[in-house]
């Protein structure tokens, strides 16, 4: 019974870790990035897409991943590559499951 009792408190004690290590992700982060992703033209290039655009503006999971984006990163080319193909992957596939 202790064992069991010990275990299930150093679950709970690992997952409260765990939790906090998860980054937030609100409005002001997602914001911040879109002002700072519409200076770049790919980006707009996206915004010029009418279904695209929809999803940016509306879709939950679309934003919570520009609010994941580190916009100190923006500007160094490995993380635009990578923040534009994996926008352009996510929004591809709400696409391809909106049809």
């Amino acid at each position: 019974m202790r064992i069991l009792l010990a275990s299930v408190v150093l679950i709970i004690v690992n997952w409260f870790t765990i939790a906090s290590l998860i980054p937030k992700i609100d409005e002001a982060d997602i914001g911040k990035n879109i002002n700072n992703l519409k200076k770049r033209q790919w980006f707009k290039n996206l915004l010029n897409n009418e279904g695209y655009r929809e999803l940016i503006i509306h879709d939950n999971d679309v934003r919570r991943t520009i609010g994941k984006f580190n916009s100190d990163k923006l500007d160094e080319k490995f993380f635009k590559t990578k923040y534009q193909r994996k926008l352009q992957n996510l929004l591809q596939k709400k696409t391809n499951q909106l049809v």
